[in-house]
């Protein structure tokens, strides 16, 4: 098998079988190693650059077994350590030119050049995170070409250059890419100053600078104060013969000719062109540039952007043989202009930076320890080149904890630096006030409005953000321009300094409390408009904006909780995520928002009020399962309930209607069963409750009445209440309806039989509920349809689909996605006979005290571990587990779980060779359910076993169906 990538990744027998970025980075980067082992770490940490996940070894462990399965088996080792790919390097055609220019190099051989040369067919393809091996190869290009040129030898080469495919990817580099121009004879450069300090990253932007200039007459390298813009055009400047490097910073709009001719002056020797006194400025830069190929480099034109943009244009249309190269926190605006962005420095980059300086500050590195501090300050510092530096010259007197505090209030720490430098270079903030000094009105009330929202600015919210600050919207994108804000994802960020810089100017103005207030303001007015389409077809969108403004809101929140004058606007910021939250399975989250504002008794005086009043009377009812209440509190619950009824009435909304609803029928439920604790899928709403409420609400109370129906083993319920639910939702839009609905629907189509529709239903819904709700609740719908797989026999893509489940189980990384994980393999290992990888799974399953669904886990829990260890032959450990899991199951008012764990009592009765007390427990079981579960592996056991069970068969003698059902205490006698 031979690789090739020059002109795309391809095999022998052509493009390459590799899907996904992950083994494609994976072969990629065996590849560059050929028949040597990579080591999980470094495999890991280039794969992975910059997101690694949880269990880094097992995400490679299954990228290697996909490539396996695309390549075949013998392409990859997995070898104690990490894996090797099992090919030479002259079967890789990088590798054979990397060796083969290595060779040329050591033995000056123009033969050994050419050979690597006829092997660049195309341009290289890497993956993505790879651009260090393009660089690389580059570099090697240019060195083949040079020795392939030179057939007359003569000059000394360095013998044995390190294989250049063997960096590592995070590393940061130095900017010294042979692609690039070399630097210009000293003698011909006199003018551009030596560097004082060695320059850390910024290759890319070097090369892609060298690039630009190749193709355009006019780059313009844009970016914030502080990115290492003067630092790269001199860079650049060294590099390229004949360049010129003019200083605007100190220049007025009226002096940039005069700036031009002294700089003329020194650069390129004006002698020669016999300047007369008559000359102005301009005519003699004319004359000294006229004939000649000239890099001309305009440093910090952003003050004096308009009339550096009539020099350019003037030079570029009268002298043909000059480029510029201007350096600004905006564009020029000149026809033609090409622009690299710099922004801050990539992590590995920006930490090697502020490392160099601490240890030139006081005379050792950070320390292994101090990493955790690094970071911080390096992220805190937006990665800024300059603003490292100030922070990195306070370790002579500060340790870096004591800098990483002191950021804090980062405009007094970092109040000094260089007296050498350029006034402002030498604080935080006189490097932003030369940003903030040209700004109009309008753009300074821009950028303060930025700065006190932590999530940045919606483009299609700007007009009503600039509107509450005084400003237009358009003052966003102007900012954008000056490098102030940047537009990504369609949103306006700021730089953590900028930001500071800000809302320092805010509280020096005593004008913070104001635009923050104004902040939230405009925030819940945006949110109100938002929230109705949670409900409906561009719920998504909707979604999306909450999810972006989620730190902003939450910012809002917490001013208003501050200031009980403030109450009204946190009752309307409260109300604005009681769906996003719902929706999300933040229910903890909600249920404390709900409290903050906390509503007193009587009806309340506002549609928010009365979502709030619901909410909070509903989520504590409706997350208990063991408290029931007291005489005293029912009344109380029931005389809640109706002044929300009325308020809904006053006040009506879908959400509103739909919650005072389901409360009435609660409180209904409360008076019949005596306060007894109760579910939310055990409350029924008629349809004549909502009869003329919006069809949403409608839409919600009848998939609530097929919750209840699948809970309570009514299946012939399940099977219309799902059906209607689904038609409803159908025709409101909504998704999330949809979605569950379809989940309700999938469990009446495995109670029919009817798996293959049950199994396309169930995709449906899990496809519907991607990026609305949470993580976990993916993965348990995704659970749902392994169970069906199982059902089918479908083992093999079940396993596929249960380590997507993994991985995304991994990525979350929350306790309840992982518990989600679990519960689906012990599940699907139980169904395929693997009852010792039950038990593994079943033990990593940690059950979380608070827990709404507490009972229910654990008695699901001791179900599957009691059928796993019946499959082990450990049946007295099996029946200890059931008589955990009976009284469990039965308190938590489920009718599947406690049908399940019954179920799972009578397969122990079978184990046992019991059989007349197992088919009454059979027969018990499929009453608990509704009916039979013909497909259920368990239950096929058992009618193999016992035959076809009998529904009326009681419990025990002289009992009667009705009561044995709901005594788990007979069952629990039966296993003795």
């Amino acid at each position: 098998m031979r690789l090739t990538y020059f002109g795309g990744p391809a095999w022998d027998a052509g493009p390459l079988p590799v899907r996904g970025r992950g083994q494609e980075a994976l072969l990629f980067r065996l590849a560059i190693d050929a028949g040597t082992v990579v080591s999980y770490r470094a495999l890991a940490e280039d794969v992975w650059p910059l997101d690694a996940p949880a269990d880094p070894r097992a995400a490679l462990q299954s990228l290697a077994s996909r490539l396996r399965r695309a390549l075949g088996s013998p392409s990859i080792d997995a070898v104690s350590g990490g894996y090797r790919l099992n090919l030479d390097r002259a079967d890789i055609d990088l590798t054979r030119f990397a060796d083969l220019v290595a060779d040329a190099r050591a033995h000056d051989s123009a033969d050994a050049a050419r050979q690597a040369l006829r092997l660049w067919t195309g341009e290289p393809w890497v993956p993505e995170g790879f651009d260090w091996v393009r660089r690389d190869l580059l570099e090697d290009r240019a060195h083949a070409e040079r020795l392939a040129a030179s057939i007359t030898a003569g000059s000394a080469r360095t013998a044995g250059t390190p294989d250049p495919l063997t960096k590592t990817a995070t590393a940061p580099r130095k900017a010294d890419d042979s692609a690039l121009p070399p630097a210009s004879d000293p003698a011909s450069s006199t003018s551009i100053p030596a560097p004082l300090t060695t320059l850390v990253g910024r290759a890319d932007e070097l090369a892609a600078i060298a690039a630009q200039l190749t193709s355009d007459r006019l780059v313009t390298l844009l970016g914030p104060g502080g990115a290492g813009k003067t630092t790269l055009a001199l860079e650049t400047a060294r590099r390229t013969p004949d360049a010129l490097f003019v200083e605007l910073a100190p220049a007025t709009a009226g002096e940039i000719w005069a700036v031009l001719a002294g700089a003329a002056g020194r650069g390129i020797r004006l002698g020669d062109s016999a300047a007369r006194a008559q000359q102005t400025d301009h005519d003699r830069v004319i004359e000294a540039l006229r004939g000649r190929s000239v890099l001309l480099v305009l440093d910090n034109c952003e003050h004096v952007s308009a009339a550096a943009s009539a020099v350019a244009i003037e030079v570029l249309t009268t002298l043909p043989g000059v480029r510029i190269l201007a350096t600004s926190r905006e564009p020029l605006s000149v026809p033609g202009e090409a622009f690299v962005d710099l922004g801050p420095l990539p992590m590995a980059d920006a930490v090697e930076l502020f490392s160099r300086r601490v240890r030139s500050a006081r005379g050792s590195a950070p320390s292994p320890e101090d990493e955790p501090t690094v970071g911080r300050i390096v992220r805190r510092l937006d990665g800024l080149p300059l603003a490292l530096e100030l922070a990195a010259a306070k370790a002579r007197t500060l340790s870096l904890a004591e800098i990483d505090a002191g950021l804090d209030d980062r405009f007094a720490l970092l109040s000094t630096g260089p007296r050498a430098a350029d006034p402002r270079h030498q604080t935080l903030r006189a490097l932003i006030d030369w940003s903030w000094e040209p700004l109009p009105p309008d753009e300074r009330a821009a950028l303060l409005a930025a700065s006190v929202f932590p999530d940045g600015i919606g483009a299609g919210d700007a007009h009503a953000v600039g509107a509450a600050f005084g400003t237009d919207g358009g003052a966003f994108d102007r900012l954008v321009d000056r490098s102030l804000l940047t537009r990504t994802d369609g949103r306006f960020r700021m730089l953590e300094t900028v930001r500071e810089y800000g809302i320092d100017r805010l509280r020096a103005d005593g004008r913070e409390h104001a635009a923050r207030l104004s902040a939230a303001g405009v925030l819940a007015t945006l949110a109100e408009a938002q929230e109705p389409l949670l409900r409906g077809p561009q719920v998504r969108a909707a979604l999306s904006w909450f999810d972006a403004n989620e730190e902003s809101l939450g910012a809002a929140a917490q001013l208003a909780c501050a200031d009980p004058a403030l109450r009204p606007l946190g009752i309307r910021l409260t109300r604005v995520i009681v769906w996003p939250s719902f929706i999300r399975e933040r229910v903890d989250d909600l249920r404390r928002s709900a409290e903050t504002f906390t509503l007193g008794p009587g009806v309340p005086d506002s549609e928010a009020e009365t979502v709030l009043a619901a909410m909070r009377l509903m989520l504590p009812a409706f997350t208990s399962i063991d408290t029931d209440l007291t005489p005293v509190e029912v009344r109380a619950f029931a005389r809640r309930t109706a002044e929300i009824a009325e308020g809904a009435r006053r006040h009506p909304s879908d959400i509103a209607l739909a919650l005072s609803a389901v409360l009435s029928a609660a409180a209904r439920n409360l008076i019949a069963h005596e306060g007894r604790a109760m579910r939310s899928w055990n409350v029924l709403v008629a349809d004549h409750e909502v009869a003329g409420a919006p069809l949403w609400t409608r839409a919600l109370v009848t998939v609530l009445r097929a919750a209840s129906a699948q809970n309570n083993g009514a299946v012939d319920a399940l099977g219309r209440e799902s059906a209607r639910a689904l038609e409803l939702f159908t025709e409101a839009g909504d998704p999330w309806g949809i979605a569950l609905a379809s989940r309700l629907r999938s469990e009446w189509l495995v109670m029919q039989g009817r798996i293959d529709e049950a199994l396309a239903v169930s995709d449906d819904a899990s496809a519907g509920l991607a990026g609305l709700t949470s993580v976990w609740d993916v993965i348990q719908q995704e659970g749902m349809a392994l169970d069906v797989l199982a059902r089918l026999g479908r083992f093999a893509e079940a396993r596929e689909r249960l380590e997507r489940l993994r991985l995304m189980a991994e990525a979350d990384g929350s306790a309840r996605s992982l518990l989600q994980f679990h519960s689906a393999a012990a599940t699907l290992a139980v169904s395929a006979g693997e009852p010792a990888e039950a038990l593994a799974h079943l033990d990593a399953i940690a059950v979380t005290p608070r827990s709404g669904g507490e009972a229910q886990l654990r008695a699901w829990t001791a179900s599957r571990r009691a059928q796993a260890l019946l499959a082990l032959g450990r049946g007295a450990e099996a029946r200890e587990s059931l008589r955990n899991a009976l009284p469990l199951a039965f308190a938590s008012g489920d009718h599947p779980i406690a049908a399940d764990v019954v179920a799972a009592a009578a397969l122990w009765l079978v184990d046992a060779d019991r059989r007349d007390a197992a088919r009454r427990v059979f027969a018990a079981s499929v009453r608990l359910r509704g009916g039979a579960d013909a497909t259920n592996p368990m239950f096929q056991k058992l009618r193999a076993a016992l035959g076809e069970p009998d529904p009326t068969q009681p419990l025990a003698p002289g009992r009667t169906t009705d009561e044995g059902d709901d005594d788990p205490e007979v069952i629990a006698a039966l296993l003795d």
